[in-house]
């Protein structure tokens, strides 16, 4: 679903947000220590459908069902998606320190998506380490993060060795993001939107979002 506010009407809006939560100074070092791992992530991801229950403070069954449906996406994305061999062959020479700190719930479509593609890229360089923290229990950092005036998700935060910001992805590829703009554009029905971006996905199997990672690396 898409991945904005908490709530049915709000992810399809884009909320605004006080600016003057932004450009806040940040410990993002103290952000990425109190991070799980994506392996510990996935593991909270089945203890939460084996609960039914989702991350978040919004328990909706709507919400819940996605998370089910998310799990499945993600184990299936991260065991079958090929990584581009330009991809592999750059992260696999990149010999700094890489801190990859990301924002999500598990509810979040776009997140399934994406993150599982993200890890396993990622793991082919021991330089580089993940840690995910849930969105809504940490707004602070997120507003420092807004898409468009919202708390999009998942957003990918790069920080060097000294936990210094040198980029940030999310929530989607550009072009899923274009068809996120006409859909809304054209007052599509939440289903509608929920359908055209999961096409989308389907059609464009990751290649987006692997051709955008190559720019974290320049």
């Amino acid at each position: 679903m898409p991945c904005t506010a908490d709530s049915r009407i709000g992810a399809l809006l884009e909320i605004e947000i006080d600016a003057s939560k932004q450009n806040k100074k940040m410990n993002y070092r103290e952000f990425f220590e109190k991070g799980i791992s994506y392996v510990k992530y996935m593991q909270e991801f089945e203890l939460a459908v084996a609960e039914k229950r989702t991350s978040g403070p919004n328990q909706d069954e709507m919400y819940v069902r996605y998370t089910m449906l998310n799990l499945h996406r993600s184990n299936r994305l991260y065991k079958h998606t090929e990584i581009l061999a330009e991809l592999s062959s750059v992260i696999d020479a990149y010999t700094k320190k890489l801190n990859v700190l990301i924002l999500s719930e598990f509810w979040c479509g776009d997140a399934a998506q994406n993150l599982p593609v993200i890890a396993k890229a990622l793991s082919i360089s021991e330089n580089i380490e993940i840690r995910i923290l849930f969105r809504d229990e940490n707004l602070e950092l997120m507003d420092q993060f807004l898409t468009n005036g919202g708390r999009s998700i998942p957003k990918v935060i790069l920080l060097d060795g000294d936990f210094n910001v040198v980029g940030s992805w999310g929530p989607r590829p550009a072009l899923a993001q274009e068809e996120m703009a006409r859909l809304k554009a054209e007052n599509s029905d939440f289903e509608v939107i929920i359908e055209g971006i999961q096409k989308w996905y389907n059609n464009d199997k990751s290649l987006s979002l692997q051709k955008e990672m190559l720019e974290w690396f320049k």
